[in-house]
């Protein structure tokens, strides 16, 4: 007997499905976008508004009292002060020019009650035989003695701050490297340390004080330093 029966067909295959070309205005994708961008800009608001330190003015080196200050001796910083906000100045303060009223130290916040206008005074500046003084700088508190032929360490200044110091080459120091001295004092001071200088045999030496030493009692006339040893 004779199969009439059909052969299984074959399964169907399936229907290919079309790739789409990606987009790139994809709505899940802008609005993952837009929710980064928003949490970016809400923790930046949260961070400024929890910062709340204020420029002011600090020392970048240590300065006696009587420095009159330049912009070398400030730097702006940022801090947060709090209610005593208002004892300190504020770095867009113009306080160059102005002369702080005790030594300070390197870092230290620069109190308003701590700068006042300059003393009258006048400004000398005093040569230094590289032999006769240790390393001065700007700031520093120096005693400074007069020697002749007749008298010996007389006290002409101390307790002085240096407004500045400059190298000098020159006929007054040989082939040596000098310096001068730049120091604010009273006329009375100014005209004993001018004077000091045309003295026969005059020697100039100086000394830096500590923060914890005191000034030295200053002579009140050059009269034992006048004439010539017997």
């Amino acid at each position: 007997m004779t199969d009439t029966s059909l052969p299984p067909s074959d399964p169907a295959s399936p229907v290919p499905r079309r790739l789409t070309r990606p987009r790139w205005l994809d709505a899940r994708l802008v609005g993952g976008i837009v929710l980064v961008l928003v949490a970016v800009l809400l923790g930046a608001a949260v961070v400024s508004s929890a910062d709340r330190r204020q420029p002011v003015w600090s020392l970048s080196h240590d300065i006696a009292a009587g420095t009159v200050l330049t912009g070398a001796d400030l730097r702006p910083v940022r801090v947060q002060l709090g209610a005593s906000a208002s004892r300190y100045l504020a770095a867009d303060v113009a306080v160059a020019g102005r002369t702080v009223r005790r030594s300070l130290r390197a870092g230290e916040l620069l109190a308003a009650a701590e700068v006042t206008a300059p003393e009258e005074g006048v400004t000398v500046s005093i040569p230094m035989q590289p032999e006769n003084a240790p390393e001065i700088s700007r700031g520093d508190r120096i005693t400074l003695w007069l020697s002749t032929k007749t008298c010996r360490g007389m006290v002409l200044l101390s307790g002085v701050a240096v407004q500045s110091v400059d190298e000098v080459i020159g006929s007054a120091f040989g082939s040596r490297t000098g310096s001068l001295l730049v120091v604010r004092v009273s006329a009375a001071d100014a005209k004993r340390v001018v004077s000091s200088l045309d003295l026969e045999g005059a020697v100039l030496r100086a000394g830096v004080l500590s923060a914890a030493e005191q000034p030295e009692p200053q002579a009140e006339t050059l009269d034992s330093c006048v004439g010539d040893a017997r």
